[in-house]
């Protein structure tokens, strides 16, 4: 069935009415969003990849020592690393039967010296301050920079973005569309307001998903980060809103856009950096770990900015990029034919 048929025309059959551009307004946004109902490839892909990272994300949460570091194996060795540090100490290397080392009372500086520095890895791993603040960290770098940064808010922002004018367009009613009593601008900004919720159902949903698939570090990593992951869904959706928008092939170029230019530009150091999107969230989730007491260097954010200075960007990049979409749009060419 074309889109034509989607709108119904008594809705937007009166341009006379001084009525009409509001409702053909909403009517727009309300067509925007019952498209998305029918999820697209794009979305079964996006859904298919969060089932895998999330059941990844639980199992490795039910391993011994989960996302921590005492029971966790050391690397091709039998032993965890609380099992390594109880050895290193004075009892299990001199009681043993086959004794590491022995002790040397002839030199007891030196003893003494060897018996600190080899206990301090059981006194770090008795802190409980610090097994909880490495779990969480450790949570953090991998799923929430790594996973949902890195896959699932982009890529469930791209599928239905991007898809709210190339839908129009595919099934070749967007011209039908211009037809309306709205004008080319305000198209544009509705079809951004319907598509808006799908994105933040889909991107922060598959941040709470991981998140509670994590466990108990997840449920604090849900409670900081979930601002910064609406603002960063919200600015990207209006990216990749622009990207269907100007492009033929959205989808393509998306994917470019966030496996190379987002993956590469967000961590390099200096100022190029300030041009990604993704840096800006970082540093969003990087002041509220360091605001709730975790050191925030192992979150791997190079130079990251001040939290209020990471929101206005996105603020003023979701404007600017919304904008630049209805400018853009009211005095392109508009045609079906792909």
């Amino acid at each position: 069935m074309s889109g034509t048929a989607d709108i119904p025309t008594s809705e937007l059959r009166a341009p006379n009415s001084p009525q009409s551009p509001f409702r053909a307004f909403g009517v727009i946004v309300a067509h925007t969003f019952g498209r998305h109902l029918r999820v697209r490839q794009m979305g079964w892909v996006a859904l298919g990849l969060l089932l895998i990272v999330t059941s990844s994300v639980a199992i490795v949460g039910q391993r011994p020592g989960g996302w921590g570091l005492a029971e966790r194996q050391v690397r091709k060795a039998p032993f965890t690393y609380r099992e390594y540090a109880t050895a290193l100490l004075p009892a299990a290397r001199y009681d043993s039967v086959e004794p590491v080392l022995y002790p040397r009372p002839w030199n007891p500086v030196a003893n003494g010296l060897q018996s600190l520095i080899l206990s301090i890895p059981y006194a770090v791993l008795s802190s409980e301050k610090f097994l909880e603040d490495w779990a969480f960290l450790n949570f953090s770098r991998w799923v929430i920079l790594g996973s949902y940064l890195g896959f699932v808010l982009p890529l469930f922002t791209l599928a239905y973005a991007s898809a709210a004018l190339g839908a129009e367009r595919e099934n070749r009613s967007l011209v039908w569309l211009l037809t309306r009593p709205v004008p080319r601008s305000a198209m544009y900004l509705a079809s951004y307001v319907g598509t808006l919720p799908w994105c933040l159902l889909f991107s922060v949903g598959g941040f709470a998903a991981l998140c509670l698939a994590g466990g108990d570090v997840g449920r604090k990593a849900l409670a900081l980060f979930w601002p910064a992951a609406v603002g960063g869904t919200i600015a990207m959706a209006a990216l990749f809103h622009l990207f269907g928008a100007i492009f033929r092939r959205p989808i393509v170029v998306g994917l470019l856009y966030v496996f190379f230019y987002e993956a590469l530009v967000a961590a390099l150091p200096g100022s190029l950096k300030k041009f990604s999107l993704t840096f800006y969230i970082r540093s969003l989730m990087n002041h509220e770990t360091r605001a709730a007491g975790y050191p925030g260097a192992m979150l791997e954010t190079s130079e990251p900015v001040s939290a209020a200075t990471a929101w206005v960007v996105l603020l003023l990049a979701t404007a600017a990029l919304t904008t630049l979409g209805m400018w853009w749009f009211a005095r392109s060419e508009q045609r079906d034919d792909v």
